[in-house]
């Protein structure tokens, strides 16, 4: 529900059509900057934005970590090959698959 002096509040059903829901009204109630985007800001209270927080943070953390050991793996499979290990031993000795490794070494290094 958004609400300003003078208008109507509005609602919406579902979240996804909240924005948009305001958006109109910005419009309606001829509110300068409407022609700009609404931002729909959600507050579920101390305890449940916490736990938002805290479970969008650890997805953000665990990209990262995917990211970082990814680049960790093309830097070891890169030093594997350069000390004379063939890509099929490269393979066993990470225990990815031979085409795994084709891709850790063919990856741009600018990745890194």
């Amino acid at each position: 529900m958004w609400h300003k002096d003078g208008v109507e509040p509005t609602y919406a059903r579902r979240l996804d059509g909240a924005v948009e829901r305001g958006r109109i009204l910005i419009e309606a109630a001829k509110i300068p900057g409407a022609e700009r985007s609404a931002v729909l800001k959600i507050d579920l209270g101390d305890e449940l934005n916490q736990h938002v927080r805290a479970s969008t943070q650890a997805t953000v953390d665990a990209h990262k970590a995917q990211v970082s050991a990814a680049a960790q793996l093309r830097r070891t499979a890169a030093v594997l090959m350069e000390r004379g290990l063939t890509g099929r031993d490269i393979a066993h000795v990470l225990g990815v698959s031979p085409q795994r490794v084709s891709q850790l070494l063919n990856a741009p290094q600018a990745q890194d």
